[in-house]
Order: C-alpha cells, then sequence, then structure tokens
C-alpha cells in the first residue's frame, strides 16, 4: 500500500493550521517549515523544522522530508523556491505562479496583457511621476510597494506633493519599489476563490463580499448580495486568472466593484482570509480543497451548506485574552456560531481568530457573528494561548 504523501507547508501561521485541521481526517501527514516553536501551527504540529522561508539551505534541508510543498504566505524568496524547484520536488504553487502574487507589478503588467481589468498603474520612482500620474487621473492616488504589502501595509493614499515627497524619501532610505495606482472610488469589494489541480480541474466558491476597514478585512458575506451577472463576471474572471497564473491549489482574486465595472485589486495563490467561511460554510472547506488540489485527488464540493453564512474577523486590541470569551460568546450567540481561535499573541489590529454563524437570513446571521465576534474581542487577560 502507498503511503500517502508528506505535505510541506513553508509557514506556520494561522492558515497553516487550518491546513492540519482539514488535513487530519484524509490522514494527510504535514509538515510545517516554521519560523518559531511558539507559531500559531508549530504549537499544534509533531512535525516542525525550524528555518527561514528565504533561506536556501533550510528550504532544500525541508524538502527532503516532504513529497509535496506548499505555502502559508507569499514572503519567501523565489531564487530558493526555484532552487527547490530544480532538485525535482513538487511545488504548489510554483515560483512562477507565486510571483503573480508575490510582484505587483509583474501581476499588473502580465494581468494588462492579458486583457484582464485593472486600475491604470505606473512603477514610480520620484515625486515628478507620481505629480506626472495625478495630473492625468487625479488626486488623491494610490501608491503600493510592489513586494510584502498585506493588511493595509504597504499601501498610501496621497493627496498632495507633499504626500509625495514624504512617501519617496522613506522608500529611497529603505529601498522599496513602488507603484502608483489610480484611486477608485470603490462600491464594494468581492472576493471569487477557486482550487485548481494540475490537469486545470477546478472548484469554484461563491463570490462573497468582503468588507475592509483601514486596509483590513472585518467580515466576509457569503453569498455577496449582488446581481447574476456580475456574479458570473467575477466567476468567469477567477477562471480565467488562475489559468493564466497557472495557479494549482487554492487562488483568491480580489475585486473592486464600482457601479456594474469589475476591476482586479490583486490575487493570493493560497488559502485566503475571504475563504474562512467555508469551513463550516461550504461542502468543502478551502482547506481540505487546498490540499485535495496539490496532491491532484478530486475536488469536494464548494457549494454552501445554508442559504448564509457570514465571517467575522477577530481583531487584537491591545492585550487581550480571547478564549476567556468563549462560553459567553456561545451563549450569547448559538446555535450557528462557530468560532476559532489561531493561539496567537494579541497585538492591536492582528488577526487573532475569526467567528462563522450559519443561517438562512442574512442579516440575522450577520448580526449573530458581530455580536460573537464583539464578545470575544473585549474579553481580556494578557495573552492568546497562554496557559491560565
Amino acid at each position: 500500500m502507498t503511503p500517502t504523501p508528506t505535505v510541506g507547508i513553508v509557514g506556520a501561521g494561522q492558515l497553516a493550521r487550518m491546513m492540519i485541521e482539514a488535513a487530519t481526517p484524509l490522514d494527510i501527514p504535514i509538515r510545517l517549515l516554521a519560523a518559531s516553536p511558539n507559531d500559531a501551527a508549530a504549537r499544534i504540529s509533531p512535525n516542525v523544522d525550524i528555518g527561514s522561508p528565504k533561506s536556501s539551505e533550510d528550504l532544500i534541508a525541508f524538502g527532503k522530508h516532504c513529497d509535496i510543498v506548499t505555502f502559508d504566505h507569499e514572503l519567501v524568496d523565489l531564487k530558493s523556491i526555484r532552487e527547490l524547484e530544480q532538485t525535482g520536488q513538487h511545488v504548489y504553487p510554483s515560483a512562477n505562479a507565486l510571483l503573480h502574487a508575490q510582484d505587483k507589478l509583474h501581476q499588473r503588467t502580465v494581468f494588462t496583457s492579458a486583457g484582464f481589468p485593472i486600475p491604470d498603474f505606473l512603477p514610480v520612482k520620484s515625486t515628478e511621476e507620481i505629480i506626472a500620474f495625478a495630473e492625468t487621473h487625479g488626486w488623491p492616488v494610490v501608491v503600493k510597494a510592489q513586494r510584502d504589502g498585506y493588511d493595509g501595509r504597504g499601501v498610501w493614499i496621497l493627496e498632495n506633493r507633499s504626500d509625495a515627497d514624504s512617501l519617496i524619501a522613506n522608500a529611497t532610505t529603505n529601498n522599496v519599489s513602488l507603484l502608483v495606482e489610480q484611486f477608485i472610488p470603490i462600491d464594494r469589494e468581492l472576493a471569487g476563490l477557486i482550487a485548481r489541480r494540475p490537469s486545470g480541474e477546478f472548484e469554484l466558491y461563491p463570490i462573497v463580499e468582503t468588507v475592509q476597514r483601514n486596509g483590513i478585512c472585518h467580515e466576509v458575506i457569503a453569498p455577496a448580495a449582488i446581481p447574476e451577472s456580475i456574479s458570473k463576471r467575477a466567476i468567469d474572471l477567477t477562471i480565467a486568472v488562475a489559468e493564466q497564473a497557472d495557479v494549482v491549489g487554492n487562488m483568491a482574486l480580489e475585486l473592486f466593484l464600482v457601479g456594474d465595472e469589475l476591476l482586479i485589486n490583486e490575487i493570493a495563490t493560497r488559502p485566503h482570509n475571504s475563504g474562512h467561511f467555508s469551513i463550516e460554510g461550504c461542502h468543502t472547506s478551502q482547506f481540505e480543497n487546498h490540499l485535495r488540489a496539490i496532491l491532484d485527488w478530486p475536488l469536494g464540493s464548494a457549494s454552501l451548506r445554508s442559504g448564509a453564512v457570514v465571517m467575522a474577523n477577530l481583531l487584537g486590541r491591545g492585550e487581550n485574552r480571547l478564549e476567556d470569551g468563549v462560553p459567553a460568546a456561545l451563549k450569547a450567540t448559538s446555535p450557528g456560531i462557530h468560532p476559532h481561535l489561531y493561539g496567537k499573541t494579541s497585538r492591536l489590529g492582528r488577526k487573532i481568530g475569526h467567528v462563522t454563524a450559519t443561517g438562512d437570513d442574512l442579516e440575522e446571521t450577520r448580526t449573530r457573528a458581530t455580536v460573537a465576534a464583539e464578545t470575544l474581542m473585549t474579553a481580556t487577560a494578557n495573552t492568546i494561548g497562554a496557559p491560565s
């Protein structure tokens, strides 16, 4: 009998943690490359290598213990990933697919060439280039770091020359490459989610609405309350982008809805915050389908289990211990409430868990998710995951 291949996950945050939870019922062996034994996933896994995702030596040594390598995040050195691929290791998503998610300039250039709808953009190195762009497109403008930005980091809205001068000076000092982008008056933010096998076979999740504040996702509403015509275009675009990037595994496509026009914001070539609702909300979670896809196993149905699903992120408010609030949250909002705590130390604005509510009525379901999240986030103590 051939043993189930060992899946190695580079990174050990909450996404890796939820992949482990999805792997357990299918008896899929998981190994982690973690920066610390205290990382969220490392705390629940017996098979952990400590090392850097940007070290070729660490990656190659890690790969020797795995049959397939996948990722918890995109903050890896692509040269090292390519070296890992050259050893014959199966890496999903590939370095080429990862580049689309890691480098915003590459992503926008490729997608523009493919005819996908993208806000106007331009790589910039000087205040004068930003001003010239603003003279064409108007103030404000959005400036983004080409690499390593997420959850509102690496994104700046500039109103005038003074803002541009300050940002260019800071970027030059810190050797950060920038691009400027047209400011879009967004009506809604949407996300398309897809799991894709090496053969190109795929499974699509319903288009969801993501509620963002200060660049951080606070809620995900499934399905998005949008016309069927817009949903179909979002689905078609999700499929086309996944094929263009040749993604294997899970991909999330973040979209802006402006009137009835869709524009691509960015992609993630891994399980994504906008898909956490699928754990209880869909017949097969994004984490299970990601694993099935990279193993080239048949994919599970991504359809909803109920009429409405709402996921609310739990964001740190300083030092607080969320698990102290679980009984109160369950009592106040049951049934149909599912809290997930990541075992991460709390700090202001950090994603330290989420709550999913399922039901038939969207507004009632959303209210239960909001109440449960607020109950948990107001629990107080020192740190999440610390001994009682």
